[in-house]
């Protein structure tokens, strides 16, 4: 699947309106098995940006393309659209509302008039790849779980739909390092899957880790898209976003100093163990948890 934006424009309107065009000519293109993370200071347009990708918002000018075809064009199965784009919204738990995890996990597949079987299956493989055994959570009420796995829940709801693409704002927020791991696993797993993911989140680190390609909004415009490498590189951008380096690139900068032979830089534990055992001459104690 492929979701292209072409100078895309949005301002709100009604009792929450200004004058202010919170999207300004924004265009981009994400394309099958990206991983792309979508980042900026809070207000800079993000989550409305996302709200653009299922025709949830309309531009005031502009297109919004999947795979060639205008979503906002009368006639779009716009259901269709919303099955195969995952959007998961920030705090999603906030949504659950039936009274057991896998009644609220079946909500949309029930919706799509599929058999019960096949409903029932749908449901046991999204616990299943959120890490929640269906034998054990299905008949669980979904709000007195752990945020985390409430968390888990509203993920397995979306991934019920089997979308193509999968949209999360913040889908970190508000967890312990713990929760944010499980999340980073599955995120990790469901790319490994094939499917193209577009993270938003302040949390440079998880950004620097997963994310190949990185877009970066400023008060509503795209200020750059590009390689994570070439972002992170330009630290005067970073800084002005309001964002901070991630914190393995900073030690990493410090232990490299003086050894030019070195790769630049260092995302991931994973990368850190690679440069290690290429370069065994380098210790690596005290790594930043």
């Amino acid at each position: 699947m492929e979701i292209r934006l072409e100078n895309v424009w949005y301002r709100y309107d009604g009792v929450l309106g200004s004058d202010r065009d919170v999207l300004r000519g924004v265009s981009l293109m994400v394309q099958q098995g990206e991983f792309v993370g979508l980042v900026g200071r809070s207000g800079s347009g993000k989550t409305t940006l996302l709200q653009h990708f299922t025709a949830l918002l309309t531009p005031l000018r502009g297109r919004v393309l999947v795979d060639g075809v205008d979503i906002n064009r009368r006639g779009v199965d716009l259901a269709d659209i919303r099955r195969r784009i995952g959007l998961v919204f920030q705090f999603p738990e906030m949504q659950l509302f039936e009274e057991t995890v896998a009644k609220d996990v079946a909500f949309g597949p029930r919706n799509l008039g599929l058999p019960e079987e096949a409903v029932e299956k749908r449901v046991r493989e999204a616990l299943e790849q959120v890490g929640l055994a269906p034998e054990v959570f299905r008949d669980r009420n979904p709000h007195r779980l752990s945020e985390g796995e409430k968390r888990r829940v509203a993920l397995a709801g979306v991934l019920a739909m089997r979308p193509e693409v999968l949209v999360l704002d913040e889908p970190t927020a508000g967890l312990d390092p713990r929760g944010t791991a499980t999340i980073e696993k599955i995120l990790v797993e469901l790319h490994g899957q094939g499917k193209s993911i577009v993270l938003v989140s302040h949390n440079m680190d998880l950004v620097a880790r997963r994310c190949q390609r990185i877009v970066a909004l400023r008060e509503g415009e795209v200020v750059f898209d590009g390689p994570r490498g070439t972002f992170f590189e330009n630290e005067h951008l970073v800084h002005q976003l309001g964002l901070k380096l991630p914190r393995l690139l900073v030690w990493w900068k410090e232990k490299r100093r003086g050894r030019p032979e070195l790769p630049a830089a260092v995302y991931s534990l994973e990368e850190l163990r690679r440069v290690v055992r290429q370069y065994t001459g380098m210790r690596a104690n005290k790594v930043p948890e």
